[in-house]
């Protein structure tokens, strides 16, 4: 009896979020050797990638055992980038990406004042809830979702990215570590065009800031980099920039980096190898 309440209750919730009215906004499809990149067509992709996207946030991020799907009202306005094992026809990575000259619609919103950077020219692109099935996270499935990007990025005409790079630390001391590092990196926007939403501020960082403000050793140097995870490192490696300190997430219990990309920005190497135009 639990299950089948459990069952109407999701399906009453995928309903409110109207998955069943899903339309992709943008349709993309590419092979590449055995995968293929394309955005979601059908609500049965949809909710693959909701059960993907449960399997990493939740029972292995947030390391909660039980079955389940990921999603929330922000999905049917966001088109979804996912990557499709041949071999097996299972989604194995996924990520939401909308466009401003879609919708206004924004999850990035919640924790970071965007003011600022909307009014940047547009259009711009909205990317988040990316993840990736654990044999398959490797270096060329990270490579596979940048491909989608930059194709999506060239058929929405987008000029900037931008979105939440989530890092599984709940505690104000290894935030400011991690942030202090970027900063000394370069990686950091001099001139920060955001700041964290009130409710998303996380308390006692500021403290902890001015604890690492005049420097990290050797020993704190190489913790923060083992704490940033593979894609936040592909981000910056792409040229990203971090637009603010970051937000904490009391739900995911972990802090979010605002990830700015600017088409002008984009590395060289990524522009030529999947011809974006610069």
């Amino acid at each position: 009896m639990m299950g089948l309440v459990q069952n109407i209750k999701k399906s009453t919730q995928l309903r409110w979020n109207r998955v069943h009215k899903f339309k992709a906004k943008i349709n993309m499809r590419i092979e590449m050797g055995p995968y293929i990149i394309k955005t979601a067509q059908s609500t049965e992709e949809l909710l693959e990638s909701f059960k993907l996207r449960h399997e990493v946030f939740i029972k292995e991020f947030r390391e909660i055992d039980a079955d389940g799907l990921d999603f929330d009202r922000f999905d049917y306005y966001f088109d979804h980038l996912i990557i499709v094992h041949k071999e097996t026809n299972k989604i194995i990575g996924t990520y939401r990406l909308s466009c401003t000259d879609f919708s206004s619609e924004s999850y990035t919103a919640l924790e970071f004042d965007l003011g600022k950077l909307l009014n940047q020219k547009g259009p711009h692109l909205e990317l988040g809830r990316a993840c990736i099935q654990k044999d398959f996270r490797k270096g060329a499935v990270i490579s596979l979702l940048w491909r989608g990007i930059a194709e999506y990025m060239k058929l929405s005409n987008s000029n900037i990215l931008f979105g939440c790079s989530s890092m599984k630390v709940n505690n104000p001391r290894d935030a400011a570590l991690v942030y202090k590092y970027l900063l000394d990196q370069g990686h950091v926007l001099r001139e920060l065009v955001s700041q964290p939403t009130p409710e998303f501020k996380m308390k006692d960082f500021d403290a902890w800031y001015a604890f690492f403000k005049s420097g990290l050793n050797e020993k704190q140097t190489n913790e923060a980099q083992e704490l940033m995870p593979a894609l936040l490192k592909s981000y910056l490696k792409q040229g990203a920039k971090i637009g603010c300190e970051p937000a904490f997430d009391v739900e995911f219990d972990c802090i979010d980096f605002l990830t700015i990309l600017r088409k002008e920005d984009l590395s060289k190497s990524l522009a030529e190898k999947f011809q974006v135009s610069r």
